[in-house]
C-alpha cells in the first residue's frame, strides 16, 4: 500500500489541469511540500498566540486535520476524507490522524519547554 504524501496528491491534480508541466513534477512537489509543512511550522511558531482561540494543541490539530480531510481533500477532487484515494478514506485519514496528533503533542511539549525557559529567565 503506497502512502498518501498529499504534496504528490496535489502536485498530480495540477498536472492534470497543466499537462505542459509534467517535465517539472519533482520541482512542483518540492515546492508544494515546503508551502505545506511550511503552514505547519508557521502553526507551531504562532502557537502562543493562537492558543487563545484553540485552548488545547489538540484542537488545533484537529482543526489542522479537518482543512485537509474536509477542504483540501475534496478541492483536488479525492472526496471527503480522502476515500477516493487508492488505499480508501481509512488508509488516508488514520495516517494524517496520527500524524496531526503528533504535532499538537509536539506543540504542548514545545509550550511547556517555552514556559520553564521563560520562568528560568525571570529568576
Amino acid at each position: 500500500m503506497k502512502a498518501v504524501f498529499l504534496p504528490e496528491v496535489v502536485t498530480r491534480r495540477l498536472l492534470v489541469w497543466f499537462p505542459e508541466f509534467w517535465e517539472f513534477e519533482t520541482l512542483i512537489v518540492i515546492n508544494i511540500a515546503l508551502i505545506y509543512f511550511a503552514i505547519y511550522f508557521v502553526f507551531g511558531l504562532f502557537w502562543p498566540r493562537l492558543e487563545p482561540y484553540f485552548k488545547n494543541p489538540y484542537f488545533g490539530a484537529i482543526a489542522l486535520f479537518a482543512i485537509n480531510v474536509l477542504v483540501i481533500y475534496p478541492i483536488i477532487g479525492r472526496g471527503l476524507l480522502g476515500y477516493r484515494l487508492p488505499q480508501g478514506w481509512l488508509g488516508a485519514s488514520l495516517p494524517l490522524v496520527v500524524s496531526h496528533w503528533i504535532f499538537a503533542r509536539g506543540v504542548q511539549y514545545q509550550r511547556r519547554r517555552l514556559t520553564a525557559l521563560l520562568r528560568f529567565s525571570d529568576q
